[in-house]
């Protein structure tokens, strides 16, 4: 979990409390305390512990993030999803509007011309080239983030 390390610094100090006591008094290592004060990282038992010892919710120790954050990470992270959606519309509507006249004998080029010459085609494959790009790189960030967690976890066992 991630916690608001200024926050458990200043309850600390508040408390007159170095970081040998504060660990006593939770039942955890004084290395652990170190490193949440340093990194803000911490388990849930972790933080359950710490918010006992400060009477606390572990609610109030964690960081707080603006909903407009969360709500930009959501909606990068579910682009590619927004891409092959608008794809499919595209490609839909070039079958409605002009592939399904042209096949009844309609002409191909006057279809087009009807619609002032917009290219749903193009556009489709424009949004579904877009949603795999997004994919690929929604696939290689969460990759590599989990790359970065077993490298800290492996740091930290260490």
């Amino acid at each position: 979990m991630k916690l608001n390390k200024r926050k458990l610094q200043q309850l600390r100090t508040m408390r007159c409390w170095s970081q040998e006591q504060l660990a006593a008094a939770c039942g955890i290592s004084v290395r652990t305390i170190q490193r949440i004060e340093k990194t803000g990282q911490a388990s849930l038992e972790t933080t359950r512990a710490l918010a006992a010892v400060y009477q606390l919710s572990p609610d109030d120790l964690q960081v707080a993030q603006p909903i407009e954050v969360l709500t930009f990470s959501l909606i990068c992270k579910y682009a590619w999803l927004v891409a092959f959606i608008a794809a499919s519309i595209f490609f839909g509507l070039w079958i409605v509007d002009i592939l399904i006249p042209t096949l009844k004998g309609a002409d191909f080029n006057q279809q087009y011309e009807l619609h002032h010459n917009f290219r749903y085609l193009d556009f489709g494959g424009v949004c579904f080239a877009g949603g795999f790009l997004l994919l690929g790189l929604q696939v290689y960030l969460d990759n590599l983030s989990k790359k970065q967690l077993t490298r800290r976890r492996h740091h930290l066992e260490e």
